[in-house]
């Protein structure tokens, strides 16, 4: 009687989109009674919306058994095909792809059907991040095609996405996002179900992030927000909104929102989507590294690797940060050669080479760098003139030609305000200051830096503060510490006088446990202590408190 009042219950959690609920009662029924197929797919799919990728698997292979002893081909094709999207999402690339041969040899002797058409979809993303994008949009258009011959919506619709994601690249802008935003249209009609809303919508930021179309990110993801109002308990769909949401509080100048939203995005994903997890953990970098916090910094860049994420151009500015420019040059370098033809992959990357570039002298390059950008303004997304215009005046600024920067960075200001990116203009603000110094107007140049100022310490920017205020002439030396202690660690022995345990102190200044308790023993050794007391006694002895 408990295992059927769990599996009817678990059948109606399953219905109404309560996904944690549901995967607790269909385990619970599963334990006692075998699940039959309908009802493992039910278990599979709220494993994978619950981060519990193992489990999701684990059940549609009992399914794909099943319909391969029954002889349902095309059953158990769309259930390694089902599989193959899960392992995939992970970064499991070879099982994925031995999922995807399996149910590319079921369907060799099959009539066309719709499970075809699914099969053309991964073949599609095979192929687009293979490069192959003119394959990959060919099998996007015979998904959608034959979607719409088996009146299958979620097959015409994902479709539809993946060949406008193919057209984008291929650089066909405005022929993609018509395509992604009919597929999304669908997506907020509810005409599709919710893995392919899923799909759709993240895949749809992704590609508005690689545009740097801003608006258009921020309106599908509030879009995305409302839709998982709808989606209880699914953490790892929960994961991937908050991924999204942490980019754009980032660039609206909310650091501190951003960098938590981040991190519980890496919570709550588990892993499920590789790339997700990647993207949350560049977050979590790049505002370390505006910060001022170098360590962390690289620590997070370190864990975006690890999930395939590309740490580019963030860690060559922090290599910059760090005095290592040759460092960060050849990182540029690397990243720069990779992309030999993609247009808006390289318009994020020219910005940090020009900036990396004049900073260690290398004024040719730089001029290379913001010609490539400069011709790549006509058409392009207001982010990318904004990026384009400030590094094309700063390299004028290094070459002596302050009053022609000038229109430029005002034309770039207006932008980025536009935008609502505060931490751009601010940059461009003070590249105005420059040049008007440069030209003889000390007012001019006052006004803009304390401008700037203001929104870098609003920001936390504390690099940019100190840099400013040495513009402005006021900055402070800075105070010694006692025994050679770094800033850092003066932070970590503060917050162990307050009473932190280091777990606590972790999560206060966004490290690991292991980064805190090297850093300890490194302060017991300057100091002099074997203890946390003894430690909270020299705390206040030289007023560190």
């Amino acid at each position: 009687m408990v295992m059927v009042d769990d599996l009817a219950r678990g059948r109606a959690a399953y219905r109404g989109h309560i996904w944690d609920e549901a995967f607790a009662l269909l385990s619970r029924a599963d334990e006692s009674t075998a699940l039959d197929p309908d009802d493992l797919e039910a278990l599979a799919e709220s494993a994978h919306f619950t981060g519990r990728t193992e489990k999701s698997v684990q059940a549609r292979s009992r399914i794909y058994t099943n319909r391969a002893r029954t002889g349902d081909n095309r059953g158990a094709a769309m259930c390694a095909f089902r599989i193959h999207l899960v392992l995939m999402l992970r970064g499991d690339v070879s099982p994925a792809m031995g999922w995807l041969a399996r149910a590319q040899r079921l369907l060799q002797e099959e009539p066309e059907s719709a499970v075809h058409g699914y099969v053309c979809v991964a073949e599609a993303e095979t192929n687009f991040y293979g490069g192959n994008l003119v394959g990959s949009l060919n099998l996007a258009r015979s998904a959608t095609q034959i979607g719409t011959h088996f009146a299958d919506p979620d097959l015409v619709n994902i479709g539809l996405h993946q060949a406008g994601r193919a057209l984008v690249k291929l650089g066909d802008v405005s022929g993609g996002t018509a395509l992604l935003d009919e597929a999304m249209v669908a997506v907020a009609a509810r005409e599709v179900n919710a893995t392919s809303s899923w799909w759709i919508y993240c895949s749809s930021i992704n590609v508005c992030d690689y545009m740097s179309d801003f608006g258009r990110a921020s309106a599908w993801t509030s879009a995305f927000e409302k839709w998982l109002c709808t989606q209880h308990g699914a953490t790892a769909l929960s994961g991937s909104c908050r991924m999204h949401r942490s980019r754009i509080l980032r660039l609206h100048g909310a650091w501190t929102d951003a960098e938590r939203e981040a991190r519980q995005a890496c919570a709550e994903q588990n892993g499920t989507i590789a790339m997700d997890a990647g993207q949350a953990w560049y977050q979590v970098g790049e505002i370390r590294r505006l910060m001022g916090d170098l360590p962390a910094a690289e620590e997070a860049f370190g864990h975006a690797a690890r999930f395939g994420w590309d740490v580019q151009p963030g860690l060559a500015l922090l290599r910059a940060a760090q005095g290592r420019t040759d460092a960060a040059a050849a990182g540029l370098a690397r990243a720069l050669a990779e992309h030999p033809s993609d247009r808006l992959t390289r318009a994020k990357l020219l910005p940090a080479q020009a900036e990396i570039a004049i900073v260690s002298g290398s004024l040719q390059l730089a001029h290379a760098a913001t010609e490539e950008l400069a011709a790549m303004v006509d058409g392009a997304p207001p982010a990318v003139r904004a990026a384009a215009a400030q590094a094309v005046s700063a390299v004028r600024l290094a070459e002596g030609d302050p009053a022609g920067a000038l229109p430029d960075l005002r034309a770039a200001v207006q932008i980025w305000a536009d935008l609502d990116v505060p931490y751009e203009a601010a940059r461009s603000h003070r590249l105005i200051g420059l040049a008007c110094r440069a030209i003889g107007d000390e007012d001019t140049a006052r006004l803009e830096w304390d401008t700037c100022r203001a929104v870098f310490s609003r920001l936390g920017a504390v690099p940019d503060v100190k840099y400013t205020d040495e513009l402005l002439g006021c900055a402070q030396p800075p105070t010694p510490l006692p025994d050679g202690l770094s800033a850092r660690e003066s932070e970590v022995l503060r917050l162990v006088a307050a009473g932190l345990t280091n777990q606590e102190v972790a999560a206060n200044l966004s490290l690991s446990r292991k980064t805190v308790a090297r850093h300890l023993s490194n302060i017991f050794a300057k100091i002099g202590v074997t203890s946390r007391a003894a430690a909270t006694a020299y705390t206040y002895q030289h007023g560190l408190d």
